[in-house]
């Protein structure tokens, strides 16, 4: 009887042990890839300063010093001043929180809603799977930005509008990815077994398969978040998303384009955030996919 016992502690643990081993790789060789580490160590920094904006930043975003309008880099003024005399430094810190919160709510909204009608659609077939993809045609029928323009034109400027904008030119392509997982296995014997024991279709959909088609959808979203950055940069860049004076990074772009000969600064700078977060987002993304890949299982 005790060996019985002990037999049953080991498989149960050998299980544990399962269940915990494909995380600990997927860590494991994540690790190994130093540039999407080093890429998530840039990110997070990024994330740091945006909530500790307020402690860290030596001015406030709204303050202005009209003893020092349009000041190049400084030691008081690291990447000097704008037109108003508002410290560039402190902005971009500032204008960390809407621009990654942004990508980041836009990317999961849009996750979340490709999720619902994927399933549905992989999942019942029929005339929903028809009227969501007819749906889908239409929507990529339109160019991204396009689409993201003319919703925002509709809701009006704003964050949360801006994040509803954005987020819908997202759903269509990620619809199609979730649909073709869930076809791929809806015939398996797991779910005959759970529709045997009646299971209902929306336990079925999020408790079976959803599980087991999640990794690549995370993969996709994360590699998602560096170009929604960017249209939600090209939104602020056209009037029609963060409105001044909030600092987001596309609107202080486009306040400064006026002054790119003159006072380059306020342009460059800016830039470089746009450019060196979805390029972090991207890379990271990248090593993530390699990382979750079970054709590279050691």
């Amino acid at each position: 009887m005790a060996e019985r016992v002990k037999k049953a502690k080991d498989s149960s643990m050998g299980v544990r042990d399962k269940k915990e081993s494909y995380l600990k790789q997927t860590f494991k060789r994540l690790a190994k890839n130093k540039v999407a580490m080093g890429a998530c160590m840039v990110l997070v920094i990024l994330i740091v300063l945006a909530v500790l904006a307020p402690v860290i930043v030596p001015y406030g975003y709204e303050e202005m010093d009209f003893m020092a309008l349009n000041v190049g880099p400084c030691k008081e003024h690291w990447f000097g001043t704008d037109a108003l005399g508002r410290d560039v430094f402190s902005r971009l810190i500032y204008g960390s929180k809407y621009s990654l919160s942004l990508g980041i709510c836009a990317s999961l909204l849009s996750m979340v809603t490709a999720i619902i009608f994927g399933s549905i659609a992989g999942y019942y077939g029929g005339w929903k799977d028809n009227v969501i993809l007819r749906i889908c045609d239409v929507l990529q029928a339109i160019p991204g930005l396009l689409l993201a323009i003319v919703m925002s034109a509709v809701l009006g400027p704003g964050y949360i509008n801006t994040i509803l904008a954005i987020a819908v030119g997202g759903v269509p392509s990620t619809v199609r990815m979730v649909r073709s997982m869930v076809m791929s296995v809806r015939g398996l014997e797991y779910l005959e077994a759970a529709v045997a024991i009646n299971c209902s279709p929306a336990r079925i959909m999020f408790k079976r398969i959803l599980p087991n088609i999640l990794s690549p959808i995370i993969v996709g979203v994360t590699m998602g978040i560096g170009s929604t950055i960017m249209v939600a940069s090209s939104l602020s860049f056209l009037g029609l998303g963060i409105q001044p004076p909030l600092p987001e990074w596309g609107a202080m772009l486009s306040a400064s384009r006026d002054s790119i000969r003159n006072y380059p600064h306020l342009v460059l700078f800016p830039g470089i955030f746009i450019f060196v977060t979805c390029l972090c987002a991207n890379l990271f993304g990248d090593g993530l996919r390699d990382a979750m890949d079970p054709k590279l299982k050691d």
